[in-house]
């Protein structure tokens, strides 16, 4: 068998069969450096359905020789505040298949007005059962400031930002015909004291959300809260416009409603519009009309 012998200062260290001694040149006693009972990768993915949900989901590949099943896994980000150790049962077979297991990462931890914060060294931990029946602890890293994290981070501290600043909410609403609810949009300031501006608010992928009377051909932007005054309430009309049946199948958020402002003529931001048991019940009606129309006979 080839042996490849690497000297470095008073040692060689000789790899033979996938099993690493130590050679000391005084001593000459070896000592086998046991191996890795699992050969593991994992990485952080996060679809549509993870997005609502909350969750991301763990990648892991199983790159060794023989099947393994994972019994418990653990993100463990300091970044966030994390939800401890969940059961599962993943089983991997050999040859770097790849499976994904969903866990909630919690809520990002966020330091003063740091709008863009990088998280901190994050980690997998794992409890695996390899083909022998052994259970294994087994931790891994993530690359350093993982690209989900950083961007979850960063949703979760704009949105503490700006709940510190001001809120964006529905007001009360009253049914229209033709399935189609009235209501507002109502900004409220809470801790910023200069000029707030509503740039924009969009529906949801199946609800429509416009101001009125001028509907898409209002100006933008929507609305300006002046330093001086509290409170700002912009006419709106919600309707099921956007209904289709593809968009009925397809539906991962219904009520997700895109806002975009900013604060002293600064940065734009993204949040979304807050929404209420009341408001659900509102849009019920307006659903129900979107979900009649497309029954298929």
């Amino acid at each position: 068998m080839r042996r490849r012998i690497l000297l470095a200062a008073g040692a060689a260290v000789i790899l033979a069969g996938g099993v690493l001694l130590v050679v000391n040149r005084d001593t000459a006693t070896e000592q086998p450096v046991k191996e890795q009972p699992v050969t593991m990768r994992v990485a952080l993915t996060q679809s549509r359905v993870d997005e609502v949900r909350r969750t991301v989901a763990i990648a892991m590949n199983n790159d060794g020789p023989a099947p393994i099943t994972v019994e418990q896994a653990e993100l463990q980000a300091p970044s966030f505040t994390g939800v401890g150790p969940i059961r599962v049962d993943a089983p991997l077979p050999a040859g770097g298949l790849r499976v994904d297991v969903p866990v909630a990462f919690g809520t990002g931890i966020c330091a003063g007005d740091e709008l863009a914060p990088r998280s901190a060294a994050s980690h997998v931990a794992m409890r695996v059962r390899t083909a022998d029946g052994r259970v294994h602890d087994v931790r891994l890293a993530l690359p350093e400031h993982d690209p989900i994290l950083d961007k979850l981070l960063g949703l979760d501290c704009r949105q503490d930002y700006l709940d510190r600043q001001a809120t964006f909410s529905f007001g009360p609403w009253t049914q229209r015909p033709g399935g189609r609810v009235a209501g507002s949009v109502v900004i409220k300031r809470v801790g910023f004291t200069g000029t707030i501006t509503l740039r924009e608010f969009a529906g949801s992928i199946l609800l429509q959300v416009l101001p009125a009377p001028l509907g898409a051909r209002t100006p933008k932007p929507y609305a300006v809260l002046r330093p001086g005054t509290d409170e700002l309430t912009i006419p709106i009309v919600v309707d099921a416009d956007r209904c289709t049946p593809h968009v009925l199948a397809e539906i991962k958020k219904p009520y997700v409603f895109p806002t975009y402002v900013s604060l002293d003529g600064g940065e734009v931001l993204y949040t979304e519009l807050r929404i209420s048991d009341a408001d659900r019940a509102a849009f019920k009606p307006v659903v129900d009309a979107c979900a009649k129309r497309n029954v298929v006979s």
